[in-house]
């Protein structure tokens, strides 16, 4: 007998018998505010759910989830805002399970995915828009990431090789017994040259890492000096030291920049190098025995923007990884240009930014009395004029611990024209404006005069004479 005359057969043996179908009805739980259903799910009348659809707020259908004993079971679609299919899986008593896949607009698959019980297995696969390899990746039956993970860019050169060095935030299952394996990725441009190599334990940088300067000619089609480029920086990581000892490199090889570490000591020596690697800069820090954590004395610099051999910046650690204490001289490349400033207030940390004309200063201290934090924080901060523009403060600021153990602004703060004349005065309570703040213009006339309260709330403006 033929399916069509079965189910006539029966239809009509129930009808002569008096029995009757349960049919399962549409029952809407949300809607979208312009009135379009949002949720519903399919429920007999005993209760039971059918599925459950979610729409998009024009009534597209957004997805399809079809349920058994109240948990989802059986075949899932989602599809796009334009009704085209965008994925299709399966649920198995409520987990994911078998194949699933994963489509761009243009209706090309985007990934196929494999899963048990929940749980990714097997080799995963990626595809550009294009339809080239995206990338790899490859999971036990415990869902555990193994193998060699590899991406591509979508001319097809390899983009990244990772061995073992996974995403911890992916919701894998460990069984807990064994620490991450040691591993490596290795990153590469479009050219196929090499970018990016660093060791890793789990998703943490570990070991040896190297950084190249990246390369835009034609791919090699060989592969031969695929994994050859000029080195830009190349160190030691690890989270156990607070320096990681590494040396940076210009384009053509010659040195920039080496700094030394060491596993108890800490940081021991920076040096900075001209374009004939001669030494024009150097740091040493003193290593000071201590009961806690190992501390050191000494100066460090920074560089000018867009210089490896001139010095904008300057600080002294005194028995802390942060500035403290005081700078006794001034070596920056451009201190000339600011001599009726410097040496007049006590500094821990000197700089002049990129793009501005001002000298900062600030001055780092540890609480007194002695608090539970460690290290010192922020208690002043200062910024001045030229000389070429008279070489007068610009700037006053005083600095609060706050709760968090964070410096906030806290005090009177002041800003001066290059006269002299105060430009504003502001006050500050806990890094927020609280209480009299007033501004003037170049002539020194009060322009603005108002009382804040604190962020986000009432400001009174006052009225100011002739």
């Amino acid at each position: 007998m033929k399916l069509r005359q079965l189910i006539a057969f029966s239809a009509l043996l129930c009808y002569f018998a008096g029995c009757t179908v349960e049919r399962a009805e549409e029952q809407i739980l949300a809607r979208h505010v312009n009135g379009v259903k949002k949720t519903s799910i399919w429920v007999y009348p005993d209760g039971t759910v059918l599925k459950r659809n979610e729409w998009y707020n024009d009534g597209i259908k957004e997805f399809e989830i079809p349920y058994k004993d109240g948990v989802p079971h059986g075949e899932f679609k989602r599809w796009t805002g334009f009704g085209d299919i965008a994925m299709t899986g399966n649920y198995n008593k409520g987990q994911q399970d078998g194949k699933w896949t994963v489509y761009y607009q243009n209706k090309k698959v985007e990934a196929v995915q494999y899963y048990k019980e929940d749980h990714p297995v097997g080799d995963w696969e990626g595809y550009h828009h294009n339809g080239v390899k995206a990338f790899e990746e490859h999971y036990d039956d415990k869902g555990n990431p193994t193998g060699v993970w590899k991406k591509w860019h979508d001319n097809g050169i390899l983009a990244e090789e990772n061995s073992n060095c996974y995403d911890a935030k992916r919701n894998f299952i460990h069984d807990g017994e064994n620490e991450p394996n040691p591993g490596y990725i290795k990153r590469y441009g479009r050219d196929c040259r090499i970018v990016e190599y660093y060791e890793c334990e789990g998703e943490e940088k570990s070991g040896i890492y190297k950084r190249y300067y990246e390369s835009y000619g034609e791919p090699d089609s060989t592969g031969e000096s695929c994994n050859k480029a000029q080195i830009k920086e190349e160190g030691f990581a690890d989270s156990d030291i607070l320096f990681d000892p590494h040396t940076t490199y210009r384009a053509d090889g010659s040195l920039i920049k080496k700094i030394k570490s060491d596993y108890f000591k800490g940081r021991e020596k920076i040096q900075w190098f001209d374009e004939n690697n001669n030494v024009v800069r150097e740091s040493n820090f003193i290593t000071e025995e201590t009961d806690g954590p190992v501390e050191s004395s000494g100066i460090s610099y920074g560089t000018c923007a867009n210089s490896s051999t001139l010095f904008c910046a300057e600080t002294s650690f005194v028995r802390s990884s942060w500035p403290s204490g005081t700078l006794d001289t001034c070596t920056l490349s451009y201190k000339d240009a600011f001599k009726q400033s410097i040496g007049k207030f006590p500094v821990s940390l000197r700089y002049i930014k990129a793009g501005h004309v001002l000298l900062y200063e600030e001055f780092w201290a540890y609480d007194d009395p002695p608090t539970s934090y460690g290290d010192p924080a922020l208690r002043i901060s200062r910024s001045f004029y030229p000389d070429s523009l008279g070489g007068k403060m610009a700037s006053e600021g005083f600095w609060q611990r706050s709760p968090d153990g964070k410096s906030k602004r806290h005090g009177i703060w002041r800003n001066w024209y290059p006269s002299g004349i105060l430009r504003d005065s502001l006050t500050y309570v806990n890094g927020e404006r609280v209480g009299e703040q007033f501004s003037y213009d170049s002539t020194g006339k009060l322009t603005i005069h108002k009382t804040e309260n604190g962020k986000n709330r009432p400001v009174i403006m006052h009225l100011l004479g002739n």
